[in-house]
């Protein structure tokens, strides 16, 4: 058997995820009163993209699928969600919430 020569980056992996996705939710939910969006947006970009990215191309080098897949992949969505909030690459209010996979609060549901 080889030799690792990293650490295992899933506990980075998954701190990234957990404390970007929590300050979001808390941005949401305006419990930080105007100032959450800003360190939201910031974590977004470097502990939930960058860091989650570097964690998955690490599990590639360990020959860890799933990790590298799952954290690649978030890594990917939260860079993606930081340039369409920071960027405004939407037209309307609409597009945070169709990237989200959400309606945004009042819309009212469709018939369908």
């Amino acid at each position: 058997m080889s030799e690792q020569r990293i650490a295992d980056p899933g506990p980075l992996g998954l701190a990234g995820f957990a404390m970007t996705t929590f300050c979001l939710s808390s941005a949401n939910a305006n419990i930080w009163h105007g100032g959450g969006v800003a360190a939201a947006l910031a974590l977004a970009m470097f502990y939930g993209g960058l860091v989650q990215l570097l964690a998955g191309m690490w599990e590639f080098i360990r020959k860890n699928t799933f990790g590298a897949v799952a954290f690649s992949s978030y890594g990917a969505f939260w860079l993606a969600f930081y340039a369409i909030v920071k960027f405004n690459l939407g037209v309307g209010t609409d597009t945070v919430g169709i990237f989200l996979l959400r309606s945004p609060p009042g819309t009212p549901r469709r018939p369908g």
